[in-house]
């Protein structure tokens, strides 16, 4: 069955409500809705992902409200340049306009009306600092947000599957042979390196989000929307 490989809804951890924030890999043409996710289509779409990722459009678009909001100009080649770490990759997306671009995705996220669904290629980079500065902003325990994190581990072959049915082997981001296998995997230290710098910031996280653009009433919907009272 040819449907979302790494799709889950945060509230899996504690305290959150449930049917607000789902993230996942990218949607294809073809897929059938997954279960346990209703009402299917989400209500917005944050598609992360750069122009030629996108090139083919977007399977969503024609259903509901599809916000692109790519998060690197070509990230294939901002991941080259990162030296093929996740680290290095993760910490130039905490700076400049990449940082822009996630409080623009969190911003979408907090005024929307029913299920946000953040995604980019796989659902773990972009997506994965995404979900993981929304869930900072609101005050989640370091070790949930890492535990969410590290889920996408055991659904990379399934990513990668569906890659390689969407782009046949040898083309793009289906050649996972010359992918590290780091890159391949979601390790607890990558995203704990971008909660050390936010935790490390004046002000913390919640600073960081407005010195990167951000406006501190979107902290307050953000929680008005994710916590469960």
């Amino acid at each position: 069955m040819n449907t979302l490989a790494n799709l889950r809804d945060v509230s899996h951890l504690p305290g959150l409500r449930s049917g607000v924030l789902w993230r996942s890999d990218a949607p294809h043409m073809g897929d059938v809705a997954p279960e346990g996710h209703e009402p299917w289509p989400p209500s917005v779409v944050v598609d992360l992902r750069d122009d030629a990722e996108r090139s083919h459009g977007h399977p969503l678009s024609e259903s509901t409200a599809v916000v692109a909001v790519p998060v690197f100009a070509d990230a294939s080649v901002q991941a080259q340049a990162a030296g093929g770490t996740l680290i290095g990759l993760y910490s130039r997306m905490l700076e400049g306009e990449a940082a822009a671009r996630l409080v623009e995705a969190v911003t979408v996220v907090s005024g929307a009306e029913g299920p946000a669904l953040v995604h980019c290629s796989a659902g773990k980079d972009r997506t994965g600092l995404t979900v993981a500065l929304a869930l900072a902003l609101i005050g989640v325990e370091r070790r949930h947000i890492v535990e969410d994190y590290v889920l996408t581990t055991e659904a990379m072959p399934g990513v990668l599957a569906r890659m390689a049915r969407q782009f046949g082997v040898g083309d793009g981001a289906a050649n996972v042979a010359m992918i590290p296998d780091e890159v391949l995997q979601a390790p607890a230290y990558a995203i704990e390196s971008v909660l050390d710098v936010w935790e490390a910031h004046p002000g913390g996280v919640e600073a960081w989000f407005v010195d990167a653009g951000g406006d501190a009433a979107v902290i307050t919907r953000l929680r008005e929307r994710l916590l469960d009272d």
